[in-house]
């Protein structure tokens, strides 16, 4: 039997909807994701699991500060002290903009941290388990005896790295694309026929998997990913594909499980109804080969809420009803945005300020999103700079609900008035 966690994007250093400690000089939504990764650590030493496998993106950017650097490596060094083995993968946040560069993860490597492994290529990590302890099998000892599990790793991979500049200027976008598909397919498919079938085997990938679900970071990856195939992931000899990369949490296929378990807190509203958490896994051999039972363990993350109200223009007290559509919600600690669809002719009466003091309870305030109604007549006579004098005429006869037999008529009296 193998015990894993499956996580990733922890993203550190991510900073919405908050504000700096005055006392600290932290922000104050890194506690919020040193909660959320306090729990995993927890868990996984209260479960006593053998791995703990994180699916890249440790930070938010390449060049973590040296605080987020110093609560990541805490958390990830309990893991590892309590004799769980830790295996990071690279993942595009945690990637240099410079190929002499380090990684953001490379430091457990530099430093042999115990129980730590950082895989930043595709390659295969076996590890036996001997006199109940795991650890990775060296080369030059016979390890016959023990239990093997295997870890088949696919960190990110650069574009420069599947198809070099020269060759991709010369090709179209869309064929440059179904090149570096076949190529990471390539690499998968040799990860596969390497894997020894008589142990059990995941797969930890950092991708965009085909038929996958964007979350918020919807915007800054469509167009500009390599999106791999699902049935080249599923063809293959693992028995559990752990996923990271894409911040929502989603099982893309049951069998083999392929699933995304998302990020671990919330990073905007994109987000709002999403579940976060992470991956608890088991593996067990059977008669047929290998059992798999996974399950999805929920983070204590930051609320984020969303408040509708509608108004009308005979509305006697638009910001009393504001007040009260906000009080039927439980606002207490989370970060709240409030939507508005207001006419114009209420804007003047808004009292935004006591809204806000309706919301002091709330962890943070995002502000009030505005949709403005125009009054029909002004939706009418828009645009008005372009018409001609009869064209204006006929608008306003037409605001005024006059019949269109009459209109002809007033449009020739006023056009021999013009003369």
């Amino acid at each position: 039997m193998v015990k894993f966690l499956h996580f990733a994007d922890v993203h550190l250093g991510m900073e919405n909807y908050g504000k700096i400690d005055k006392k600290t000089g932290l922000h104050s939504r890194m506690s919020d994701f040193c909660r959320s990764f306090d729990a995993i650590v927890d868990y996984a030493i209260k479960n006593k699991v053998d791995f703990a496998l994180f699916a890249g993106d440790a930070y938010k950017t390449r060049d973590p500060s040296p605080t987020y650097q110093r609560e990541f490596s805490k958390r990830i060094k309990k893991i590892a002290d309590a004799g769980i083995q830790v295996v990071l993968l690279v993942g595009n946040h945690d990637m240099p903009n410079a190929s002499g560069r380090a990684n953001t993860l490379d430091i457990y490597s530099a430093l042999d941290v115990k129980n730590v492994y950082v895989s930043r290529e595709p390659e295969i990590l076996e590890f036996v388990k001997i006199n109940n302890h795991w650890i990775i099998k060296n080369g030059d000892l016979n390890y016959d005896s023990g239990i093997h599990f295997q870890i088949a790793t696919l960190p990110w991979i650069l574009k420069t790295k599947l198809l070099p500049p020269e060759e991709y200027e010369k090709k179209e976008i869309s064929e440059s694309y179904s090149l570096m598909t076949k190529k990471m397919a390539e690499i998968i498919e040799n990860l596969s026929n390497n894997i020894n079938k008589k142990f059990p085997c995941v797969f930890l990938g950092h991708a965009t998997l085909a038929g996958a679900e964007f979350g918020a970071e919807r915007k800054a990856y469509i167009g500009h990913d390599i999106v791999v195939p699902s049935n080249i992931l599923q063809k293959g000899p693992w028995q559990y594909v752990a996923l990271g990369h894409l911040h929502k949490y989603q099982i893309i296929l049951k069998n083999p499980p392929i699933i995304y378990s998302g990020s671990i807190e919330r990073v905007d509203f994109g987000e709002e109804k999403e579940d976060k958490g992470f991956i608890d896994c088991e593996i067990n051999k059977s008669r047929s080969g290998f059992d798999v039972n996974y399950k999805f363990i929920a983070l204590p993350v930051r609320k984020f809420l969303t408040i509708f109200c509608e108004l009308k223009e005979n509305d006697l007290d638009i910001t009393k009803k504001v007040i009260e559509q906000i009080r039927k919600n439980d606002t207490k600690d989370s970060v709240v945005k409030i939507k508005l669809k207001i006419p114009e002719s209420s804007l003047p009466n808004l009292q935004e300020r006591e809204i806000q003091q309706a919301l002091s309870d709330v962890y943070y305030f995002a502000g009030i999103q505005k949709e403005i109604i125009k009054s029909e007549r002004k939706q009418k006579l828009e645009n008005i700079e372009s018409l001609t004098i009869l064209e204006i005429l006929e608008k306003y006869w037409q605001s005024k609900n006059i019949g269109k037999k009459r209109i002809e008529e007033l449009k020739i009296y006023t056009q021999k008035l013009l003369e």
